[in-house]
């Protein structure tokens, strides 16, 4: 049986989730709080995974 592909999600929806501008998520993951895939090609678009959006949530509620 094939492994499901995970849904990614994209800068904003993110950024609609926490109520932040998009350029607030891309920062996120300028500074690799928030781990994301360039998906694009000169002007990056970025893709996260669900489980890495998790973990930053996790982490900022612990205060990290």
């Amino acid at each position: 049986m094939a492994e499901q592909e995970e849904v990614m999600l994209t800068v904003k929806q993110i950024a609609k989730r926490m109520s932040v501008d998009e350029k607030t998520v891309r920062n996120w993951i300028t500074k690799q709080d928030l781990k994301a895939f360039n998906v694009g090609g000169r002007r990056p678009e970025y893709r996260i995974k669900p489980s890495d959006f998790e973990e930053f949530l996790n982490l900022r509620r612990a205060g990290n």
